[in-house]
């Protein structure tokens, strides 16, 4: 790898995912073999990263995982790149308390990668350069090696602020994006890549490649980005081997479900564990040759309809729950497990049923942000976010309470992780690298129970 960078914004809303897959997706034309990455829990942005590259994104979160962690996985998964490319998360700095944890600076600082920086110049001229200057002088432990600005109307009005952005800042002013609302991504709560919008993002994503190849100068951006190193190496973290030969998993995957972090994945396999991907929409029942089943998140709710009416998937995994497969559910892996869900009200949906309780949608985020999560002897941060709440069926309903949940921030503290028989299922997304105990747990309890 002879070069790698992040791109950076300074707020949520400048444009950094545009400038990032668009990026991404000229470096490919281009002949490079890019490896991508998100900075922070992200499912949605990752996804954009695959369409654009044909190819894995990978989470990179300082908090979830440490700083360590976090340089190994960046190691593992660019060793065999050209060129790395990670999409910051929000502003630069922001992030968890006076320290920014998991900030997009913080993951600058412990990889050592050059930032681009993305500024909108909406509404903005000459001030422009005081935003760079306090981004760039910010924190002197983190290299802003360029700045794309965005919502710029022409050559001439780039050529006054690139040359103003270079004389008062010092900071390579690489091109920009003008304004168009062809290329914008919106940001909407529904699944961003579903059947029928792969082709119409790929096309996008060509588009934004095709205004960065006419604004942007790449040669310079690779100039500015390159590094010495050839390779990028860290040890991997301790405690993440379990011989897991003879679990065969389950995995759920369609449009309903796609929220698996890769790594989790392949740290199964590395394991010994074996893969068998199925669509609880389209398929008729379980693969025949599982033991332990994985349903992770997604929008169920989006596709409920089409998931209620796959009836007989519907009982193939209650048969499977009720017989003793350990099955252990994610978020919309949850809210399919019980029994059904309300996306408006008067709609409801039968699900598998499994607990005794139905999923509401709320318009309001019920938990959000980071949270860690207590499992008898163990612990593991995680993520959280979801607009939706468990309704029980009674006051004795047929499940028990596995998770204690704190909020690391305010240590506001509440139950979850519903479990009946060998079936666990709880609203945290979990990176099973975030704590080598917890993963060993989960896994063991896949294979033995």
């Amino acid at each position: 790898m002879n070069n790698g960078f992040i791109i950076a914004g300074t707020n949520s809303g400048s444009g950094k995912t545009t400038v990032t897959i668009g990026l991404m997706r000229l470096l490919c034309r281009q002949g490079m073999r890019v490896a991508p990455f998100k900075t922070g829990p992200d499912y949605i942005d990752p996804a954009f990263h695959s369409v654009a590259t044909a190819t894995s994104s990978h989470n990179l979160d300082t908090y979830l995982l440490g700083e360590d962690t976090a340089r190994y996985l960046f190691a593992k998964y660019s060793q065999n790149s050209d060129i790395a490319v990670v999409e910051g998360v929000m502003g630069m700095f922001d992030g968890i308390g006076e320290d920014g944890g998991g900030s997009t600076a913080e993951l600058a600082r412990a990889l050592d990668l050059p930032v681009i920086l993305v500024v909108s110049c909406k509404a903005l001229y000459q001030s422009v350069a005081a935003i760079i200057n306090g981004f760039a002088r910010f924190d002197e432990r983190v290299q802003v090696a360029g700045v794309i600005l965005n919502h710029v109307y022409s050559d001439e009005q780039f050529s006054f602020l690139q040359r103003y952005i270079e004389n008062h800042c010092g900071v390579a002013c690489l091109g920009y994006l003008p304004p168009d609302g062809g290329i914008g991504l919106e940001s909407r709560h529904l699944g961003l890549i579903q059947a029928g919008e792969v082709e119409t993002l790929i096309e996008k994503t060509d588009r934004i490649a095709d205004l960065m190849a006419q604004h942007i100068d790449m040669t310079r951006l690779l100039e500015v980005t390159r590094t010495d190193r050839q390779t990028f190496t860290a040890c991997k973290p301790a405690g993440f081997d379990i011989p897991l030969q003879g679990l065969k998993l389950g995995v759920a995957f369609d449009k309903a479900f796609s929220f698996y972090y890769r790594a989790n994945l392949d740290l199964l396999e590395e394991n010994g564990a074996e893969l068998h991907s199925f669509s609880p929409l389209a398929e008729v029942e379980l693969p025949k040759e599982i033991n332990a089943l994985y349903l992770g998140g997604g929008y169920p709710e989006v596709f409920a309809r089409e998931l209620s009416e796959n009836h007989t998937m519907l009982q193939s995994i209650r048969d499977a729950a009720e017989n003793g497969m350990p099955i252990y559910g994610e978020c919309g892996g949850l809210m399919y497990l019980t029994e059904g869900i309300s996306p408006t009200e008067g709609e409801f949906y039968p699900m598998c049923g499994v607990f005794d309780c139905h999923t509401e949608m709320t318009t309001r985020l019920q938990h959000f942000g980071y949270c860690r999560v207590g499992w008898d002897d163990v612990q593991t941060l995680a993520h959280e976010f979801h607009h939706s709440q468990l309704i029980p069926a009674s006051e004795t309903p047929n499940y028990n309470f596995s998770f204690d949940i704190e909020k690391p921030e305010n240590h506001r503290r509440w139950q979850g992780g519903l479990s009946y028989k060998n079936v666990l299922a709880g609203y945290p997304h979990i990176h099973f690298y975030s704590d080598a105990s917890f993963f060993r747990k989960l896994a063991g309890w896949w294979k033995n129970q």
